[in-house]
């Protein structure tokens, strides 16, 4: 065991950081501009992922040293929760990390260099934690230091949920089976009188119901507003509509029941919900489905090369992340919060062709959606590798029906910098204007979907072009670009 005598070097480290940061407490510095307030985030952000490794080091080192036994302490996990009072779902993902970080050294210097962030590192090792891809996703440690650095976190996320399907085809199918089998809902009352509700399914029958209930809570507002307007005209608020949004959801659902109730001796209304699915997917499935193995997915192989933007992995001019190759960082760079690397951002994102989701992005099992396609009133969406589905010409001024669509399938949240609304509710628009001097046409490869709020941002001078590799910038009316 080793001495009760704290180091005097770490301790007189300890000291000087916690002066330090009492210094940055007391500060009265007033943000005056954006660019400025995000240098300030960015380098404050650094230290709290170093520090952050710091604790993941300490957690690891009391794990492999076995101290925590002499208390009786059942793990290092236990004993750090209780020694500085975590929760358990704190102490979990801490010990998560360590792990994983132990067993991927390039990500875990990236997040000691504080280049990769935490909630980067705690989204790999909820994937490490799944002892099906534990072993590619070790091999794959230099692709995920670089992916978790150059991609935002919404990306990343994204990334790594489809590459975690492609290599575990079977562990997917299987989650979704047992969830649709374990299928429940359940209307327990109580002691009032009151109901509660409580139940889930799989992921196809819920992006059913969750797409017919939304244009019914939709619809709700609609007539809220509709009775604010006739009461007050052009004064009325959303403060003045009638009901809150919780009683809106709870009223759509309860009208979505009486409308299928009543569908049974009526006229059935007809219901459209997209589920999009790349061909490759859909064909590979299909061929499952009639007993045929299609075998590894062919696109595992480039997977993160082609995501980011990188032909030679191999090649020393596209590992210029610190934390793949630590000595070589350029002291200067800007860390960043998201995508904060030396390459330029439009450098990375290619795509690599698989999707099987809902519009808004939310992951679905192909073979769910195949069948799905084969027997139920369900439209399928084929995504080219491309991203743009259609050219519809200047025949239409305005994006409806299928150039709609095609337009909120581009993207997975409002194109803005930092904005995550969903396609499903943005407003799709013109990148090139349509009355502009090039004339801007009607099709997807010209749409963005943009939330309300920032699609009024163009009336300001603001500007949204889309790279060579599909991915999204904006710019101030200055021309520098919102990072």
């Amino acid at each position: 065991m080793g001495s009760l005598v704290p180091d005097r070097g770490v301790a007189a480290a300890i000291d000087r950081i916690g002066a330090e940061l009492d210094v940055l407490m007391a500060d009265d510095w007033v943000p005056l501009e954006c660019e400025g307030a995000m240098v300030r985030v960015r380098e404050l952000e650094t230290l709290v992922r170093r520090l952050h490794a710091v604790q993941v080091d300490v957690l690891d080192r009391i794990d492999r040293s076995g101290v925590f036994k002499a208390d009786g302490h059942a793990s290092a996990k236990v004993m750090v929760r209780h020694g500085v009072n975590l929760s358990n779902a704190e102490a979990l993902r801490r010990d998560q990390a360590m792990r994983a970080l132990r067993a991927m050294p390039l990500v875990a210097a990236g997040h000691a260099a504080g280049r990769v962030g935490t909630p980067q590192v705690e989204r790999i090792a909820r994937t490490f934690a799944n002892r099906r891809v534990r072993t590619q996703l070790v091999e794959a440690d230099e692709a995920m230091a670089r992916a978790a650095v150059m991609l935002p976190y919404r990306e990343f996320d994204a990334a790594l949920t489809d590459w975690e399907r492609l290599v575990d085809e079977d562990g997917a199918g299987d989650r979704a089976e047992r969830t649709h089998a374990n299928r429940d809902f359940r209307m327990p009352r109580n002691f009032d009188g009151s109901h509660r509700f409580d139940g889930g399914g799989g992921p196809v029958d819920g992006a059913v119901i969750e797409d017919i209930w939304q244009r019914q809570v939709r619809r709700q507002w609609d007539a809220d507003w509709a009775d604010a307007r006739a009461r007050l005209g052009d004064a009325a608020t959303p403060a003045d509509l009638a009901r809150t949004d919780a009683q809106r959801r709870y009223d759509a659902m309860k009208t979505c029941w009486v409308r299928g109730d009543l569908a049974e001796h009526g006229a059935e209304a007809r219901t459209c919900t997209d589920l999009v699915i790349d061909e490759v997917t859909f064909e590979r499935h299909l061929a499952r489905l009639f007993g045929t193995d299609p075998g590894p997915d062919p696109r595992l192989a480039t997977y993160w090369d082609d995501l980011l933007g990188t032909s030679d992995p191999a090649d020393p001019a596209t590992a210029t992340c610190p934390g793949i190759e630590p000595e070589a960082a350029d002291a200067d760079a800007d860390p960043g919060v998201e995508g904060g690397c030396d390459e330029p951002v439009e450098e990375a994102g290619g795509l690599v062709g698989f999707r099987c989701s809902t519009i808004d992005g939310r992951p679905l099992d192909p073979t769910e959606v195949v069948v799905a396609t084969l027997i139920g009133h369900i439209r399928r969406v084929v995504a080219g590798a491309d991203g743009v589905v259609l050219d519809m010409g200047r025949k239409a001024r305005c994006f409806t029906g299928v150039r709609q669509l095609a337009v909120r399938l581009s993207n997975h949240s409002c194109v803005w910098t930092g904005c995550d609304v969903p396609p499903s509710q943005c407003q799709c628009d013109h990148l090139e204007g349509f009355n502009s001097p090039d004339k801007g046409r009607t099709n997807p490869g010209n749409g963005a979907p943009q939330c309300g709020r920032h699609n009024r941002f163009k009336e300001r001078g603001f500007t949204v072009v889309r790279d060579h590799r599909g991915r999204w910038h904006v710019h101030r009316p200055d021309g520098t670009e919102i990072t």
